[in-house]
């Protein structure tokens, strides 16, 4: 392998690719696409606070279960989907990896201390002192 500007590439001219990115946020597709995400997001709240109080409850109370127990099994983001019955459609509900992620750094976090704890018992166990 050379040196010269031929075996790494012309960077004098812009990225395209972030160009093409630039040329989309801008675009009325993306707008469109951004209202119908709003439009969507408010037509779920507003069919939430439709349900009675007891409707709510069981609606919580399930997409807690659901997602507590999932991520403690240590599920990936589309393993969460599935688990709560939409995938492949979940990903485009707003905020679902954040939870995702937040979840599962919990309880990975839990089971490290756990496991680190199992092991600094055996060690004990193993040579007392």
């Amino acid at each position: 392998m050379g040196n010269n500007q031929e075996d790494i590439g012309d960077h004098s001219s812009k990225n395209s690719f972030g160009k093409a990115l630039e040329e989309w946020w801008a675009s009325d597709a993306c707008k469109g696409l951004q209202e119908a995400n709003k439009k969507a997001k408010q037509r779920a709240v507003g069919k939430y606070f439709m349900l009675s109080e007891e409707d709510k409850l069981d609606m919580v109370q399930a997409i807690c279960y659901i997602m507590c127990t999932s991520e403690r099994e240590g599920c990936s983001h589309r393993g969460l989907q599935d688990d709560l019955g939409i995938y492949p459609s979940g990903f485009w509900i707003d905020n679902l990896m954040d939870v995702h992620n937040a979840l599962w750094s919990f309880y990975h976090d839990k089971k490290e201390k756990r496991e680190l704890q199992q092991d600094v018992d055996t060690l004990q166990e193993m040579f007392p002192i």
